[in-house]
């Protein structure tokens, strides 16, 4: 039932897009071309409309497309309205940027030497950009808010009943009771091992209807439609019990086994010819979209290899000049799926400087960093050379920052789940860099945050990331 609506809702703010784009487009043409506002080239013309029809799909497809590489038609539940925005300003750039580039190309190489049919207007485009970013704002707005409005009026909703208030009925029930898009109406938990008329504390609190006893009772008084199976699979017993009661009712029963205890990345059933296979620690970040993150990738870091290498330069000179030793300081690092990789930084401290103490984290009063070397550290400029990793494959410019293979052994001994944060790259910055959580913070922590990163990986949180990078994430304040 959860897969149904998301289906529909999700195909309902599809189709709005669509009609947004739609009319946005057509709306653009008609503004520039015979508002009369801004006068029209008299060399040039109007273009006809049909030229520019015949462009329509272009656009389109790349708003499309860049919206389901943003994770955009995914369901709201951790969506807000203002990230929903910024979605789609994001969309609106990235979609005018592309067809630009794409038009301005076969303009050149296209027509094989004949005059292009035309020359898309750059007027046309300022206006569209606002106005597609407008439409598509107010009409998903509008949907959601009747929804909202709907649901309120309990119209639509379905009434759920999950059996079992453990760990992951409670986890369970907080799903469904933030789907307030999805119009699910949590009724109650039935539990052998806690009494009636007790209060869950799950988003305001979900009451205790009785023992499993009370199944037949409670689905009638209730008018339940979907139960959700929540049992502890010791207790076989019970749940094939449950499923002889339900089966005398017109209500949909579904099996959630309790693998809380061991799921810390996405859980994701799939089918073996025939065989349900449930993985528990699936990630987001796969096929088109690591394709897409690596394409990205390159590009950026070739990008600023070429406009920071002035730097790189500079900061080469000081570095020799002032210490013994090389200028790059080149460590084993483990990257995606604990692939060992040598990783480059600018040299900040004195050479040998783990000759007599074996492998350490370094800490802010380090007294084997060089007076430059502090200054690159505190200013991160030391991490620049990582861009080569990037280009070369074995980081990403965002993800998880890569630990050294001894402290991994010994982070894997003390933290069992340690491990699943390299089922992505490692980047030069990530989500706990950004929160202020550098290596002189508790591991754990740090792990909490990348497992956000792995779980709700997208590319607007990408670039989130980036862009909390070059506002705050540089500076070390420890330093």
């Amino acid at each position: 039932m959860i897969t149904e609506k998301k289906v529909r809702l999700i195909l309902l703010y599809i189709t709005s897009d669509v009609l947004a784009i739609l009319s946005s487009f057509f709306y653009s043409y008609a503004f520039r071309f015979h508002a009369y506002i801004v006068p029209v080239d008299p060399v040039k013309g109007i273009p006809t409309l049909k030229s520019y029809a015949m462009v329509f799909p272009l656009f389109l497809a790349l708003h499309l497309l860049i919206f389901y590489l943003q994770g955009f038609y995914r369901s709201r539940l951790k969506r807000t309205q203002i990230d929903d925005f910024f979605s789609i300003v994001l969309n609106a750039v990235l979609t005018t940027l592309a067809a630009l580039a794409l038009l301005s190309y076969w303009s050149v190489y296209g027509s094989d030497g004949a005059e292009p049919p035309f020359e898309i207007s750059r007027g046309f485009l300022v206006v569209y950009f606002a106005a597609v970013i407008i439409t598509i704002t107010f009409l998903r707005s509008q949907i959601y808010f009747f929804m909202k409005r709907r649901f309120a009026r309990g119209l639509n909703l379905t009434n759920v009943l999950i059996v079992g208030a453990g760990d992951m009925g409670r986890a369970l029930a907080q799903k469904l009771v933030q789907y307030h898009d999805l119009g699910f109406a949590v009724k109650g938990f039935l539990d052998d091992d806690k009494p009636a008329g007790k209060i869950i504390d799950v988003d305001g609190g979900v009451t205790v209807l009785g023992r499993l006893s009370d199944l037949d009772r409670v689905i009638e008084e209730q008018s339940i439609q979907d139960i959700y199976v929540a049992l502890d699979l010791s207790n076989y017993a019970r749940i094939l019990e449950v499923f002889r009661i339900v089966n005398k009712h017109s209500v949909n029963v579904r099996l959630i086994p309790d693998l809380f205890q061991l799921l810390t990345l996405k859980a994701n059933v799939q089918d073996l010819d025939g065989f349900p296979v449930i993985s528990i620690d699936d990630v987001p970040l796969r096929g088109i979209r690591r394709v897409f993150k690596r394409v990205f990738d390159i590009v950026a870091s070739a990008g600023l290899l070429v406009v920071l290498s002035p730097l790189f330069l500079v900061v080469a000179l000081l570095v020799k000049l002032t210490s013994r030793g090389p200028v790059f300081y080149k460590q084993e690092r483990v990257g995606l799926d604990a692939r060992k990789f040598t990783i480059i930084k600018f040299r900040t401290m004195v050479c040998d400087a783990e000759a007599c103490s074996g492998p350490v984290m370094s800490c802010p009063d380090d007294p084997r960093m060089t007076r430059i070397g502090r200054f690159l550290r505190k200013y991160s400029v030391d991490e620049f050379p990582q861009l080569v990793n990037v280009l070369r494959g074995h980081m990403s410019l965002v993800g998880p920052r890569p630990e050294r293979p001894s402290f991994v052994k010994d982070f894997v001994e003390r933290i069992p789940k340690y491990m699943l944060r390299h089922k992505v790259k490692a980047g030069i910055t990530g989500w706990a860099q950004v929160h202020g959580l550098r290596q002189d913070s508790s591991i754990e922590k740090r792990l909490e945050y990348d497992f956000f990163y792995i779980q709700n990986w997208s590319f607007s949180l990408d670039l989130k990331i980036l862009w909390k990078t070059l506002r705050k994430g540089f500076i070390d304040k420890s330093l």
